[in-house]
C-alpha cells in the first residue's frame, strides 16, 4: 500500500467514527429513547412520538437517563 493510499485510509477510517460521535452527542439530549435490537436512539420530545417509531413488539421506549434538558439560556422574560 502507497503512503498516499494508507493516508486516505486512515482519513476516512476516523471520519467515520468523528461523524457517528456527533450524530450519538446530537440526538441523546431528548428525554425518550426507542429501545431496539441492539441500538438506541434517544431522538424523541415525548413518549407518543417515541411511540409512533416503534416498529412490531420488540421494539420499546423508555426516558433518557441522560437527558440533561434543555440547555439554551433564554434570559429572564420582562412581565
Amino acid at each position: 500500500m502507497t503512503m498516499n493510499k494508507c493516508l486516505v485510509a486512515v482519513v476516512l477510517f476516523a471520519a467515520t467514527f468523528v461523524g457517528s460521535s456527533a450524530l450519538a452527542d446530537w440526538s441523546s439530549n431528548y428525554p425518550w429513547c426507542l429501545m431496539t435490537e441492539g441500538s438506541q436512539e434517544c431522538a424523541f420530545t415525548s413518549m407518543a412520538q417515541c411511540l409512533a417509531s416503534k416498529h412490531g413488539n420488540v421494539d420499546f421506549c423508555e426516558p433518557n437517563n441522560t437527558y440533561t434538558g434543555n440547555t439554551r439560556s433564554y434570559g429572564s422574560r420582562a412581565s
